[in-house]
């Protein structure tokens, strides 16, 4: 009986010291949950990647052509801003520059002379359809470069929208650029039929 009394006795005290240090860590996360609102088991560090930039090519009527790199979701106009801005003969207008970047695009800004001979282009297409009777579309005169033209440039041919525009420019970064015009229809979304309206209107040198 006296070993068991010595036992109780001795085992008591080394319980009360623990139990502190138990009220104590539980106190800490619960403190750590009034803080954060979210129990401390489920809160898991952010991770966060930084933006990847692109690099476009801005050339013709600007202060200093060149390439540059841009965050990956600038617009045009942040790239003409990046090059010094419109040289007093650029025609600006003729440049879409709210569309977005694309990562190896090139952006080229034409002079008000070399948009004056498209508009007559147009103008003269136009009068050489009603006078046959030809009910169709004008196309540009002169010849774009698959290989360097940029979106804007590819919306002057006949049946090239933005999209097909954009495919264009995907094809051309992916597969590093034409080797015939005739790859052009290898492009998603354009057919025979478009390739046979534009083949005369462009070129890959």
């Amino acid at each position: 009986m006296a070993l068991l009394v010595l036992f109780v006795s001795l085992a008591l005290p080394g319980c009360g010291r623990q139990e502190p240090e138990i009220l104590l860590e539980e106190e800490q996360r619960a403190d750590a949950e009034k803080v954060t609102g979210v129990p401390e088991s489920e809160i898991t560090p952010e991770i966060t990647k930084p933006p990847k930039d692109i690099f476009v090519d801005v050339c013709g009527a600007v202060v200093k052509p060149g390439v540059y790199r841009m965050p990956f979701d600038s617009r045009v106009f942040q790239a003409v801003e990046a090059a010094g801005g419109f040289l007093p003969e650029a025609a600006g207008s003729y440049v879409n520059q709210a569309l977005p970047l694309n990562d190896g695009q090139q952006i080229y800004v034409p002079t008000k002379e070399e948009a004056e001979k498209n508009g007559e282009a147009l103008a003269d297409d136009a009068f050489a359809g009603a006078e046959t009777g030809e009910n169709s579309q004008p196309e540009e005169s002169g010849k774009v470069n698959l290989n360097t033209a940029d979106a804007a440039a590819l919306q002057t041919l006949s049946g090239i929208g933005e999209s097909k525009a954009q495919a264009i420019l995907a094809y051309r970064e992916e597969h590093g650029g034409f080797s015939s015009i005739e790859e052009l229809m290898d492009v998603p979304g354009i057919k025979e039929n478009t390739f046979i309206k534009i083949k005369d209107k462009i070129a890959v040198e």
